[in-house]
Parts: structure tokens; C-alpha cells; sequence
């Protein structure tokens, strides 16, 4: 028996069991009239005992009609009994025809998916097979093209073969030619050669009186610089001008011994001053490194500084703009999104401390349907997760991914705010493919599939998919069949 035929019995039960119902809701109202009836009549029997007979007979008939209606009834009810028994019979195959047809769909799927998978392999094999036919018509295309060209070669090697036998000749003219020539660039070569030998010997011996000259030069250098270094560690020390001495020392009547004896008075009192520092020079040299090392990097930190903060006046100009044109566009979504979820209102972002945005904090200011403008924090618990989700998905519609995943965001919301947060949803859906993990059916029902986990056995999950739109177009199309 088909599931059809056991439904359609079902309801041909349900509707005798409702025809017996209004005949025992019938025969239970006559009954009562009856007794009614029966105790009027006994009260008119103590008023009227003239009229007794005629009562009693009439009530005897009243009797054995309640009797017939009351075995009437039982029967009715022995019947509606079987039938209730016979109905949960059905039930019972209906659940099993259920479950057999949820196993047949089940397998069909499988088999269909399996089908799908065999065409989509099928539809690569004719690509395949189409791009190896037109790569052969493409091999025989450049075959085809390569024969000629090698026919055209062939005319052309029996041209060159002439034109070789030509230049054969003219190149034994010219090697000819060349030995002569060849002969003339050897006899050049050796005396270039010797020219260069020549050059060479003169290069170094110029080489060695630069050398010589660089020597003295870095020698009378040297002596220069002692020389002034010494004038200048006498005219610090000991205040004498040896420039100035030297020339008042270059006297006609010159005494070697006269001067022998003031230079050992002059070393005397040197030594009497004490030893001089000779690393003073080169201390002061080092010092003055330090110091030209220490200025040039005070240089580079200052252009650095300067660096930075050019390129921190760039990044807060670019950041104040990129913030203002984000900032314009999420007030703009949420005045759009907010009605959505509030069934009306209004609501807005405002700044803090506008003359410093980057600094600033954002108030969310909101005004539901028949309230006065306020902000989140005047707002009651639902009512603050409806204005958290409307900022949430204003920021995310400025520029949708391609996949929006929600875990339970409709777990806080009542019936009505569900409904209004499904339209945002298809809302949403025009950009971005939603994953929503949830437990609320209103919201199960505008989703394209279904996956749900179940434990049939203990310990053993099994993932359950149901494809809604296939389901809806399923059941659409056994409409008709079944009218």
C-alpha cells in the first residue's frame, strides 16, 4: 500500500470518527432532553394522577427509546474504538512508509551526486578530447607550413650553392690579398713592438722621478709641519716667537760655543719646568674627530626627526581622511540599517571632540520608533544588541566580503526583532554568502541549506543536509500531480 492510500484512508477515518462524534453529540443532547423530559413528566404524575396511565405508557415508550439510543451509543463507541485502533495502526505504517521514504531520498541524493560527479568528469573528457583536436589540426597546420618552407629552402640552397661558387672565387682572390697584407701587419707589429719596449722604459723611469719627487715632497712636508709645530709649542709654552728669533739670530758675528752654552742654559730650565706631553697633539686630534663624528650625527638625527615628522604629518593627514570618508559612510549605512532592525527611528554617529578626530571618541546616537533621541547607554538590553548589530553590519556593508559568518547573533531577540533581522539578512545575502550557526526556526527558514548534527548513536555524530530551495521546488511541482 503506498503512502498516498494509507494518508488518504487516514483522513476517510478521521472524517467517520467526526460524523460519529456529531451523531453521539446528537443522541447525548436527546438524552438529556429526555431526562428533562421524564422529570416534568413525573412531577405532572404527582399533579395529575388521572392522567397516570397514560403517562406511564408514554414513558415506558420514552424508556425504550433511551435504551435503544443507549445501546445505540455503545455500539458507536465499540465502533470509534476499532477505528482508533485501526488509525494508530496506520500511524504506525505511515511512520515506517516515512521512514523507508527518507532512505530512498537519501540514496537518490547519493546516487545524484554521484551522477553529477560522472557528468562533470564526462563534460572534462570532451574539453579534453576538443583541445587534443584542435592541437592535431594545429600539429597538421604547421606541418603543412614546415613543407613548404622546406621546399623554399631547397630553391634557396641551390641559389646560395651558385652564389658560393661565385664567392669562391673572389675569395681566393682575397686571401691572397690578405697574406700579403698579413705579411705587412707582422713587419708593423715588431716595430710597434719595440715602440712600446721604449715607452715602457721611459714610463718607469718617469714613474721612479715622481716617486722620488712625492718623497720629498711628504719629506719637507713633514719637516714644514714639525717646524711649525714646534715654533707653536714655543709660543705656547714658553712664549718665544721662533720665526721672529730665527731671524734675529742670523747674525753676521756668529759664536758656535756662545750658542752650544745658551742652548744647555735653555735645557736646564726646560728640564726645571717639568716633562711636556707629546700625545697632546694627537689627543687634540682625536678630540677634535670625536667631535666632528658627534656634530655630523646631531646632523643626521635632526634630518631624521625632520623625516619623521614629515611622514607623520603625511600619515595623520592620510589617516584624518581615510577616517572622515569611513566615518561619512558608516553614518550613512547605519541611518539605512537601523530602521531595518527598529521597524523605524532613526539614528546617527557623532563625534566627541570634532576639532580632533583622531582623538576623538564616537557616540552612537539612536532614537527608536516613539522614543526620544538618547544613547546607547539609556537603552535597554535588546535594544542595545539591535544598535550594536546595526553599527556592526553598517561597517561591514562598506565593503562586503565574499563570506559573512554569524555565530547565534539572533540568540538575544524576540519574535518580532527576529523577523526584522531576517530582512536585514536578505539585505546582506545580495552581496555576501551568509554561514549562520543558529537555533530559531523563523531564521532556518529563509536559509538556501540546511546542516544539522545528530547522534543516532551514542558517540557517533552524523552531519544531515537539506537543501531548502530543492525541497521547495519538490514539493511545488507534486502539487499539481497530487490536486
Amino acid at each position: 500500500v503506498s503512502v498516498e492510500a494509507r494518508v488518504e484512508d487516514r483522513w476517510e477515518c478521521q472524517e467517520r470518527i467526526n460524523q460519529i462524534d456529531s451523531v453521539l453529540f446528537r443522541l447525548g443532547q436527546e438524552l438529556d432532553r429526555m431526562e428533562k423530559l421524564s422529570s416534568q413528566i413525573k412531577k405532572e404524575m404527582e399533579r395529575k394522577e388521572r392522567e397516570g396511565s397514560r403517562h406511564r405508557i408514554k414513558l415506558q415508550e420514552i424508556a425504550e427509546q433511551l435504551r435503544r439510543s443507549k445501546d445505540l451509543r455503545a455500539a458507536k463507541e465499540a465502533y470509534f474504538e476499532e477505528k482508533q485502533h485501526q488509525l494508530s495502526e496506520c500511524e504506525k505504517e505511515l511512520e515506517k512508509s516515512k521512514e523507508k521514504h527518507s532512505a530512498i531520498k537519501a540514496d537518490y541524493r547519493i546516487v545524484e551526486e554521484e551522477q553529477k560527479g560522472l557528468q562533470n568528469q564526462l563534460q572534462r573528457l570532451r574539453a579534453y578530447l576538443a583541445e587534443a583536436t584542435e592541437r592535431l589540426e594545429k600539429i597538421d597546420g604547421e606541418i603543412q607550413e614546415a613543407r613548404e618552407k622546406q621546399f623554399s629552402y631547397e630553391e634557396e640552397k641551390k641559389h646560395v650553392a651558385l652564389l658560393v661558387e661565385d664567392l669562391r672565387e673572389d675569395l681566393e682572390m682575397a686571401a691572397a690579398r690578405v697574406q700579403s697584407a698579413e705579411r705587412d701587419r707582422q713587419e708593423l707589429q715588431t716595430s710597434v713592438k719595440e715602440l712600446e719596449n721604449k715607452l715602457d722604459q721611459a714610463r718607469k723611469e718617469l714613474s721612479d722621478l715622481k716617486e722620488t719627487i712625492s718623497r720629498a715632497k711628504m719629506e719637507g712636508s713633514e719637516i714644514q709641519i714639525r717646524m711649525n709645530s714646534l715654533a707653536d709649542m714655543a709660543r705656547e709654552k714658553y712664549g718665544v716667537d721662533l720665526p721672529g728669533l730665527y731671524q734675529g739670530l742670523l747674525m753676521e758675528q756668529f759664536s758656535e760655543a756662545e750658542l752650544r752654552q745658551e742652548i744647555e742654559q735653555k735645557k736646564q730650565l726646560k728640564q726645571k719646568l717639568g716633562e711636556v706631553n707629546l700625545a697632546a697633539i694627537k689627543e687634540h686630534e682625536a678630540l677634535k674627530e670625536r667631535h666632528e663624528f658627534i656634530k655630523t650625527q646631531r646632523e643626521d638625527l635632526i634630518a631624521s626627526i625632520e623625516s619623521l615628522r614629515e611622514a607623520i604629518r603625511k600619515i595623520n593627514k592620510t589617516s584624518l581622511e581615510k577616517f572622515q570618508e569611513t566615518f561619512r559612510q558608516v553614518d550613512e549605512k547605519l541611518k539605512t540599517v537601523f530602521p531595518i532592525l527598529f521597524n523605524g527611528g532613526t539614528a546617527g554617529l557623532k563625534l566627541t571632540d570634532e576639532s580632533r578626530p583622531l582623538e576623538s571618541g564616537v557616540l552612537v546616537e539612536v532614537q527608536p520608533p516613539g522614543k526620544k533621541l538618547s544613547h546607547m547607554g539609556l537603552l535597554s538590553g535588546g535594544e542595545k544588541a539591535l544598535v550594536a548589530m546595526a553599527l556592526l553590519f553598517s561597517i561591514y556593508l562598506i565593503k562586503p566580503s565574499p563570506f559573512c559568518l554569524l555565530d547565534e547573533v539572533d540568540a538575544p531577540l524576540d519574535e518580532a526583532n527576529i523577523d526584522r533581522f531576517n530582512e536585514l539578512l536578505k539585505e546582506i545575502k545580495k552581496s555576501s554568502q551568509i554561514i549562520l550557526v543558529t537555533h530559531n526556526r523563523k531564521t532556518m527558514e529563509i536559509a538556501d541549506r540546511l546542516y544539522g548534527v545528530t547522534m543516532e548513536e551514542a558517540g557517533i555524530s552524523k552531519i544531515v543536509s537539506v537543501d531548502i530551495e530543492r525541497v521547495k521546488t519538490e514539493t511545488q511541482q507534486e502539487a499539481p500531480s497530487a490536486c
